[in-house]
């Protein structure tokens, strides 16, 4: 009885019966996190593509941003993107298992789909990126890069697999409640991944990548459809006053109620276009001037400071999705929805009258946006316009009604989704903004890609440099055609 009660555990005093352990960690204390984490990446980490696509521009209270301007970017410039989004795949990977050892489908179903919209977001980024060896840290320490199409047709299948086990999983535990996204709604999960399916599809509208019949037609059989009409991925964990929407306390206002972002303003590329088309989403997608009451003003992205343009007299980031510090955070807007539907039925993927899906988007993108009377004010928008950019042209090809879809989109999309933004500007070319008037841009045009990470080359330089040299103006991502 003494030899067994004298066991070095049992001097063991340090232990603390409340530390995080792998085992104490199940899916439920996860999930949350890591959907809040995916929502809010759309608060901030695309705020420089949000001034690439001509949506937002500097202060003139400020002095340019070289490297970001002129387009002559560093390896590590936007590697944000890249750490954040391993970092976040990484912990979906790790409740999958976890969720598989317990068998809690619904958690694994939810990884699996979440996975796939993150790395497709990277891909659409980078390019080629490790995928297969990514996450084996332990027997992969230095993971090989696959192909980009290769990780495009992996995601597609990981997306079925997903909404599979969703389809099949049993009410796990606490997911009405840490799902905070859809609340354990199977039907509206099963919408999410055929929306991301027909985002990977749209994306790969100029190549042979997939079977688009097979595709779509798997969509149909499984039954749910799409998001759009009212309904969207978003993010509610009880956002409230002190714990805001992350893009209202971004670019809105802080807590003591001071303006959040005094940088970014209203780009005179869309500002002007969307007056002159009396647009009425510009008094949404942006704010008065502080010092301007009832004016909306921008800057010319790339120009040097002016204090005719200072942070008082020119119009920040506005309300549009963001009303309140309370509102949902968005993953995949039911607006983006509504104009990948209209694309498609456009290109005859989805039965339907294109005319009225494009309708649809637009009035979609009214409401969201919070423009008055928007079911109405949708349709004086496009009634009373004589613009290429916003009439439907009944008699017209298949690409001049793809563009008209382009152009609206893009107006849409403003400030909410400019990584999407840039998919399109890349893959369909209708949309061409402007281009910092930096004198150091010289003659470069906007990127069509960012540069992989220093860290890659310092830790992973084998894989890294098998991909060659790497340009931001000519080294294209595969479906950009």
């Amino acid at each position: 009885m003494l030899a067994a009660g004298c066991g070095k555990d049992h001097f063991d005093i340090n232990q603390n019966p409340n530390n995080v352990t792998e085992t104490s960690v199940t899916p439920d204390l996860t999930l949350a996190a890591q959907l809040t984490a995916s929502s809010a990446r759309n608060s901030g980490t695309y705020a420089f593509l949000n001034r690439w696509m001509g949506y937002w521009s500097a202060s003139g209270s400020y002095s340019r941003a070289s490297v970001e301007m002129s387009y002559n970017l560093t390896n590590d410039f936007g590697s944000g993107i890249w750490n954040g989004i391993y970092y976040t795949v990484n912990q979906y990977k790790s409740m999958e298992k976890k969720a598989a050892d317990l068998d809690w489908k619904f958690y694994q179903g939810i990884s699996k789909i979440m996975q796939a919209f993150e790395m497709s977001v990277l891909v659409d980024v980078y390019g080629n990126v490790p995928f297969s060896e990514a996450f084996d840290l332990a027997g992969k320490i230095r993971p090989k890069y696959d192909k980009d199409e290769d990780i495009y047709k992996a995601l597609m299948t990981q997306i079925d697999d997903g909404l599979k086990l969703i389809k099949d999983a049993a009410t796990d535990k606490n997911i009405a409640t840490q799902d905070v996204v859809f609340k354990g709604n199977k039907t509206n999960w099963a919408k999410f991944a055929n929306t991301l399916k027909l985002r990977l599809l749209i994306h790969c509208s100029q190549t042979s990548t997939f079977n688009v019949s097979t595709e779509i037609g798997k969509i149909t059989s499984e039954g749910s459809g799409y998001l759009g009409y009212g309904v969207g991925a978003y993010t509610q964990p009880a956002y409230v006053g002190d714990k805001p929407n992350p893009f209202f306390n971004a670019h809105l206002f802080l807590l003591n109620g001071n303006e959040a972002d005094n940088y970014n303003r209203a780009n005179n590329y869309i500002l002007d276009m969307q007056k002159a088309l009396q647009d009425e989403r510009h008094k949404r997608l942006f704010r008065e001037c502080k010092a301007l009451p009832g004016q909306y003003r921008g800057t010319t992205y790339g120009s040097l400071p002016n204090d005719d343009v200072n942070s008082d007299r020119t119009s920040g980031p506005g309300y549009g999705l963001v009303a309140s510090a309370a509102v949902p955070m968005w993953i995949l807007s039911r607006t983006e929805a509504m104009f990948l539907r209209a694309e498609a039925v456009t290109r005859g993927w989805i039965a339907g009258d294109s005319k009225q899906a494009y309708r649809d988007a637009v009035k979609e993108s009214f409401e969201e946006s919070g423009v008055p009377n928007a079911s109405t004010a949708f349709a004086t928008y496009l009634d009373n316009s004589s613009d290429p950019k916003v009439v439907w042209p009944d008699a017209g090809t298949t690409s001049q009604k793809i563009s008209v879809v382009m152009w609206q989109k893009y107006f849409a999309l403003c400030g909410v989704q400019p990584n999407e933004t840039w998919v399109d500007v890349r893959r369909t070319g209708v949309v061409s903004p402007a281009l910092s008037v930096a004198p150091e841009r010289g003659s470069n045009p906007i990127p069509i890609r960012l540069l992989y990470p220093q860290s890659e080359y310092n830790f992973n330089a084998e894989s890294v440099k098998a991909q060659g040299t790497i340009s931001q103006f000519t080294s294209a991502i595969f479906w950009d055609k």
